[in-house]
């Protein structure tokens, strides 16, 4: 008889989650406490408390199915010979859902204390998206389109800097072209392609385009 409990709580759980996540979209984070959480998602805040154990468990809830989200449109949609590209349309659409950049740097920030219960999850975060960068570095160099004597990992971190910087400055000022930024930094590694651009329409990833514009629109 258990099952059945189980499933309706895990359900129940999903909604909260979906609900906290375009709450933070749309919203914004500004810090937010758990209560102001629950209220933007039309819940109480002892449900969010019973089924994420703090506000900061709730965040990296947020967080990590968000990048689960990013990885199953990565696997469906980033072209095996450019997969750079699929990082560059990742931060187009993340203009969708400022909210969610600014809750992803603000906590990552604050996780940097040792001390902090999300620390370890940040760093393992970090560790992986490099390693995926990583390995898209070394995509572009087998297919011709990167320098083969670059250092895949030294590339990924530098990509990574653009890519959070960029967005940082496009969350202070709308007039920094983030985009543009980040896809002049790929150009730059794609000294041997015939075509560097880039700049990819919707159409080209509409997996990681619904789920960002589906964000953005109200539940």
């Amino acid at each position: 008889m258990r099952e059945p409990s189980y499933a309706k709580g895990m359900a129940r759980r999903e909604e909260m989650l979906e609900a906290a996540i375009h709450a933070i979209a749309g919203a914004g984070f500004r810090r937010l406490s758990l209560r102001e959480i629950a209220r933007e998602s039309g819940v109480q805040s002892a449900h969010l408390v019973y089924y994420f154990g703090s506000r900061d468990g709730l965040l990296r809830a947020v967080i990590e199915r968000w990048d689960a989200d990013t990885q199953v449109a990565r696997a469906a949609e980033a072209d095996p010979d450019r997969p750079l590209d699929f990082l560059v349309e990742h931060v187009r659409l993340n203009l969708y859902v400022p909210g969610l950049v600014h809750l992803l740097h603000s906590f990552s920030a604050e996780a940097i204390a040792p001390g902090h219960e999300a620390h370890a999850f940040f760093r393992e975060r970090y560790e992986q998206v490099a390693q995926g960068i990583a390995e898209s570095v070394a995509a572009e160099q087998a297919a011709g389109l990167i320098p083969a004597d670059l250092d895949p990992a030294d590339e990924a971190q530098r990509l990574i800097a653009v890519s959070d910087g960029v967005q940082l400055q496009a969350l202070l000022d709308e007039r920094v072209d983030a985009v543009a930024l980040l896809a002049g930094a790929v150009e730059a590694l794609r000294s041997l392609a015939d075509d560097p651009t880039v700049r990819l329409g919707d159409e080209s990833v509409p997996l990681l385009t619904s789920l960002r514009k589906g964000l953005a629109s109200p539940v």
